[in-house]
C-alpha cells in the first residue's frame, strides 16, 4: 500500500531505489512486489536511464492494492474449532471480514497521496 501511494505523490517515474529511499521498504522486497502490482495493472514500468515505476490506472483502491498483493482477505480462524456456523468467534472473524473489505473498497490511493501532500509529507512517507 505505501509504496503504491507513494507513486501516486511522485510526477514522474520513480525508480526502485527511490521508492526503497522514500519509504523504507528493501529494493529486494520492492521488486518482488511490483510483480503482482504489475499482473494486476496496478503499475508500470519503463526500463531505461528515464525508467521506473508509476501508477497505471487512476481509481485504485486500497482493495485493489490489498487483492494484488496479498490474495483474498480471510482473518484467522479459530484454531481446531469444529463449531463452524454455531461459534461466535466465526461470527465476529466473518463481520470483521466484511467491514474491512467494505471499507477498503472506498478508500482511494490518490486520496492517501493527497493527505500526505497536503501535511507536507510530499513523497517522503
Amino acid at each position: 500500500m505505501q509504496t503504491l501511494v507513494y507513486l501516486a505523490t511522485c510526477k514522474e517515474n520513480c525508480s526502485i531505489r527511490k521508492i526503497s529511499e522514500a519509504t523504507g521498504i528493501s529494493s529486494g522486497y520492492l521488486e518482488q512486489l511490483m510483480i503482482p502490482l504489475r499482473r494486476a495493472g496496478l503499475v508500470e514500468a519503463d526500463r531505461g536511464v528515464l525508467g521506473g515505476y508509476r501508477l497505471g490506472r487512476t481509481g485504485i483502491t486500497c482493495h485493489d492494492v490489498l487483492s494484488a498483493s496479498e490474495g483474498d482477505f480471510r482473518p484467522a480462524p479459530c484454531k481446531e474449532c469444529q463449531k463452524n456456523g454455531m461459534c461466535k468467534t466465526h461470527q465476529i472473524w466473518s463481520l470483521l471480514q466484511s467491514a474491512v473489505i467494505d471499507f477498503s473498497k472506498e478508500v482511494l490511493i490518490e486520496e492517501l497521496a493527497i493527505h500526505l501532500v497536503e501535511r507536507g509529507a510530499g513523497g517522503g512517507i
